[in-house]
């Protein structure tokens, strides 16, 4: 197969695969069925915290829809409702007719987002592995795959974009691309606070290695970032109702522990085994990536569910890679590491972007 159709073939399955999965996404569990975070609300900052401060997603359908006349927005409606398939499928979906068009932007946003994942985690698998490009298709496409098994309980509006992010911010972060790195950082924390995971893999990573003023100079940044962005979210939506925070240990998480699911049980060993399998060959940056999973299942034991597997997210692109690396070994499929990377030591955050 020669290169071009090749690549039309990939980026057409991806693209394929992606649609599907978010059709899933939408319908189950879907995407308006959490009073707190409803569609509406969250598009028009009229959500509960902490869901409310996640903007990115329903600033930019905002921007997007402000200029669609209200006069073709009612005849977007009319049309819903005098079609038997779609105001079946509106009502299936728990879609109010009146945000037509927001719905249509937002799917747009997720859809390409969700795209732009796969085709990030195949970027990312590449920076670290050598290998034949149909299997470096092959974990693009076992990241979309994988992910309706973790959509349970609601659907959010911000996770796609937060999976593209969070790839694009491992990207960044080992190639030492400060400044589009620190973008993606700000851009991450407006869709989610949990972006400042990130610091931690910089932090360990980059802490003994890296020139002290550039290494300082990153940190404070990220910091810095983080809390602007925060602060200023709070001010904009200190009234809505809702909590800074949830608390969930009591009321979810304590009872699940005490229970005991042996199909669960047995999924996670699967699952652990196959990301430890041969640790040693696997790259030092992406091992370090997995220090998220800690403060994340703290957080999800005291803030979330536990078995919400959506809260684990931040950590999926890399346990994706690890197990296509298990499976590769396994099937004696043929690849190579590639060498790492050196740490460049200009004190200036942008100068390799000059």
């Amino acid at each position: 197969m020669n290169s071009k159709l090749h690549k039309f073939t990939y980026y057409f399955v991806t693209a394929l695969i992606a649609g599907c999965v978010l059709i899933i996404f939408v319908i189950f569990p879907g995407i308006n069925d959490d009073k707190p975070s409803m569609f509406g609300d969250m598009i028009y900052g009229k959500a509960s915290k902490p869901y409310v401060y996640r903007v990115l997603l329903p600033a930019t359908v905002r921007v997007l829809s402000a200029p669609i006349p209200q006069t073709l927005r009612n005849t977007i409606s009319i049309k819903i409702e005098d079609s038997i398939s779609l105001n079946k499928l509106f009502k299936k979906l728990k879609w109010e007719k009146e945000l037509a068009v927001e719905y249509s932007f937002a799917m747009l946003i997720m859809f390409l987002s969700l795209w732009g994942f796969s085709i990030a985690v195949r970027h990312l698998f590449i920076l670290f592995y050598n290998t034949s490009s149909w299997f470096a298709d092959s974990v693009s496409v076992l990241a979309l795959l994988g992910l309706p098994a973790m959509f349970q309980y609601t659907s959010f509006i911000y996770d796609f974009p937060l999976l593209l992010l969070y790839t694009l911010g491992l990207i960044f972060l080992y190639k030492q691309g400060w400044k589009k790195f620190l973008i993606i950082f700000l851009v991450g924390c407006i869709n989610k606070e949990t972006t400042i995971l990130l610091t931690l893999v910089f932090y360990i990573f980059y802490k003994s290695g890296l020139n002290k003023e550039l290494f300082n100079k990153l940190l404070v940044a990220q910091l810095a970032t983080f809390i602007l962005v925060k602060s200023l979210l709070y001010f904009v939506f200190k009234n809505n109702p809702g909590t800074f925070i949830e608390f969930h240990l009591i009321d979810h998480n304590l009872r699940l522990l005490t229970g005991y699911d042996l199909t669960l049980a047995a999924t996670v060993l699967g699952l652990v085994l196959l990301v430890l399998y041969k640790w040693n060959e696997k790259p030092k940056f992406l091992k370090t990536s997995l220090w998220m999973l800690i403060p994340l299942v703290i957080l999800t034991l005291l803030l979330g569910y536990l078995d919400e597997l959506r809260d684990y997210y931040e950590v999926y692109p890399v346990v994706i890679i690890f197990i296509a690396h298990s499976f590769a070994r396994i099937l004696n499929v043929n690849f190579k590491l590639n060498i790492q990377y050196k740490f460049k030591n200009n004190p200036n955050l942008f100068a390799f972007y000059r």
